[in-house]
C-alpha cells in the first residue's frame, strides 16, 4: 500500500480512508549514488470496490478488485517513488476467471493476469482502512 504523502504525514497514514492511497507491485529497490535516498520502481494497480449486489463468493466477501493501471495506449503504468512512500504490504489473490491460462507459473502469473482481489482480511490495519469506505 502506498500513499502520496509528505514526511509529516507518514505517522498517520492509516487515518481517513483509501483516498490518497494506491496499491503497487514492487519491482525494484535502488539507492542513488552518493546519497542515502532509496527509490523504488513500482507497477500501479487501480482499486475498485465490489459491485453492489455481486452474487459470487468473492463479491459477498466484499473483496476489492485490483486491475493493472494502464495508459491509453495499453501500456502498464509504472512509477519511481521514494521508498518512504511504501507503508504496508497487502495480500493480493490471483483471479483466474472461469479457466486458468495454461501458461501461468509462479514466476509470471502477475504479468499474464490483469485482475486480482485485495484480501483486506489479511491485515487488521488494512481491514479497518477499507472498512471506513
Amino acid at each position: 500500500m502506498q500513499r502520496d504523502c509528505t514526511s509529516n504525514d507518514t505517522k498517520n497514514w492509516l487515518s481517513g480512508s483509501l483516498n490518497g492511497h494506491m496499491v503497487v507491485q514492487l519491482q525494484l529497490v535502488f539507492c542513488m549514488l552518493s546519497t542515502d535516498k532509496c527509490l523504488t520502481y513500482v507497477q500501479r494497480f487501480n482499486i475498485t470496490s465490489p459491485p453492489p449486489g455481486h452474487t459470487t463468493d468473492v463479491g459477498a466477501a466484499g473483496l476489492y478488485v485490483l486491475k493493472h493501471a494502464m495508459r491509453s495506449n495499453g501500456k502498464l503504468i509504472r512509477d519511481v517513488l521514494p521508498l518512504s512512500y511504501l507503508h504496508s504490504p497487502v495480500h493480493s489473490i490471483l483471479h483466474f476467471g472461469k479457466t486458468a491460462n495454461a501458461r501461468l507459473t509462479k514466476y509470471i502469473s502477475y504479468e499474464l493476469l490483469n485482475e486480482f482481489w485485495l484480501n483486506h482480511y489479511w491485515n487488521k490495519q488494512i481491514y479497518y482502512l477499507l472498512l471506513a469506505q
